[in-house]
Parts: structure tokens; C-alpha cells; sequence
């Protein structure tokens, strides 16, 4: 698979595309990588940004790094080949970064990718995208889930990607069947009953969990329900009842956290 053909498969913006053929074609790209190395090596996935960072130099829109992991990306194409693992499952795995970028531009009117260090869990087959949601094999201890700002979260879309995702485990990687699927997320703070209606998608889907932990001091919350904001103030925007509910919980001095679960038999 060529870089372009990648690019179009993830529908990548024409300008971050224009802005990665001007890298590619500079002849400065130099990082190399044995992809079996990034699999093997989970120290190596940890490192990977900071390596090609230390490769590639000065990089404030992030379009070095993700030149340099998108090359990394068609070997990671391969092995999924070579698993006999669906295209699909590769496209919308890897479309990842596309995501971010366009959440990045809508919130800042511009590209840049800040997500490189989270990127080669994708790259060395440790996390995939399931349907709605994404699964990240954690060292052999656990699955982590992870929430996509763009998951479906009713129920019905939530309990077809859990059951595919255990379909998954047992066609490709027998290894992880049975191991505890764990998630944190500000979606599973026991406080979102003082915000949300009970029949709400967010609700719901943290009903499927044993709450473990929660740290109430932690304003991650504003990172995914206010992006480009940094602090509780009359300036949140209100685009959407979420945010309009969220704000007035924010101002009236609580804070939902974020919080540990781990999911229950379903």
C-alpha cells in the first residue's frame, strides 16, 4: 500500500494531506522501524513519538510524526493481512488519527496532530476499533475500552461492539479472551445522575460497569465536553444540552471527576 492510498482510505483533509506529501517528498524523513520490533516491544510502543521526534527535529503542527507513524501504518496493514483481520477493522482502527485532526481544526481552525504518542498502540496491533468502541490489550493484564468521540452509545450499538470485539478475540487472538475489560472515563462518574435523565445513552452505558474508583478533583471533563477551554467559567459554550447541564453543575462548584469501572458480565 502506497502513503497516498492510505491517506484517502482514512479520509484524511486535503490540506493535512498536501502538508504530508510536502515531508515526504523532502527527503528528510529518516526514521526506520522493523514493525516485529514495535510488536514485541512495549517499551519500543511507549518511546516510539520521542524516537522519531528526536529523528525528524521541529515539528509544531505534528505533520513530521505522523508522516513517519502513517509510514509505519502500511507495515502495520501486513501483519493485519497476514492475521487475515477485515480491511475495515484496519480503516477504522487507523481513522484514529483522522478524527482527532478534524476535532483539532474545529476547535482551533487549524491542523495539527498532538496525538503522536498515543498513535503506535494502533500501529503495533495493541488496540483496534470494534464497531463503536476501541480495545487496547494492556500487557497482558486486562483490555482497556476506550469511548471514540464519535461512538454510537446506545445500548444496542455498545452490546454489538462488546460482542464483536469477543468474536474478535476468539478468531485472531485467543490470548485475550477472558480477561477483564476496564475503562475510566468521565462518562462512568456515579455524579452524571445529578446531570444527565436516567434513559440517557451516557447512563446507560455506564450501568454496564462496577465502579472501582473516582477521583473527584481530577477537570479532565473539560478536555472532551469543552475542548480548547481550560477552566470552569461563565465562558463555556452551551452547544449542546450536555454542555448547557454540565456548565451549570461546573459553576455551581461540583465536579464529576473521572472514574474507574470495570465491565460486568453482559
Amino acid at each position: 500500500m502506497e502513503n497516498n492510498q492510505l491517506y484517502n482510505l482514512l479520509n484524511l483533509p486535503a490540506e493535512v494531506i498536501y502538508n504530508l506529501d510536502k515531508y515526504g517528498s523532502s527527503g528528510k524523513n529518516t526514521f526506520n522501524i522493523d514493525i516485529e520490533d514495535l510488536i514485541q516491544n512495549t517499551s519500543l510502543v511507549k518511546e516510539l513519538d520521542k524516537l522519531i521526534a528526536e529523528s525528524t527535529g521541529q515539528d509544531d503542527d505534528g505533520m513530521k510524526i505522523l508522516w513517519e507513524e502513517l509510514n509505519i501504518a502500511r507495515q502495520s496493514y501486513n501483519e493485519y493481512q497476514k492475521k487475515g483481520i477485515p480491511d475495515r477493522i484496519f480503516i477504522d482502527t487507523m481513522k484514529f488519527c483522522t478524527r482527532f485532526l478534524n476535532e483539532y481544526y474545529k476547535t482551533y481552525s487549524c491542523y495539527r496532530f498532538a496525538w503522536g504518542w498515543w498513535f503506535p498502540r494502533q500501529l503495533a496491533l495493541l488496540e483496534f476499533r470494534i464497531g463503536a468502541l476501541e480495545y487496547e490489550y494492556c500487557d497482558g493484564h486486562y483490555i482497556s475500552l476506550h469511548i471514540p468521540s464519535d461512538a454510537d452509545l446506545t445500548p444496542q450499538s455498545v452490546l454489538k461492539s462488546i460482542s464483536q470485539f469477543k468474536d474478535f478475540c476468539k478468531q485472531y487472538y485467543p490470548g485475550w479472551e477472558g480477561l477483564q475489560i476496564k475503562c475510566e472515563s468521565w462518562m462512568l462518574s456515579p455524579a452524571l445522575k445529578d446531570v444527565l435523565t436516567p434513559n440517557s445513552n451516557i447512563l446507560q452505558f455506564q450501568g454496564l460497569f462496577d465502579i472501582t474508583e473516582t477521583n473527584y478533583e481530577s477537570m479532565a471533563i473539560l478536555d472532551w465536553v469543552f475542548p480548547g477551554y481550560n477552566k470552569v467559567s461563565e465562558e463555556l459554550p452551551e452547544n449542546t444540552s450536555l454542555q448547557a447541564n454540565m456548565k451549570k453543575y461546573l459553576l455551581d462548584g461540583n465536579k464529576p471527576g473521572w472514574t474507574k469501572g470495570v465491565l460486568k458480565s453482559v
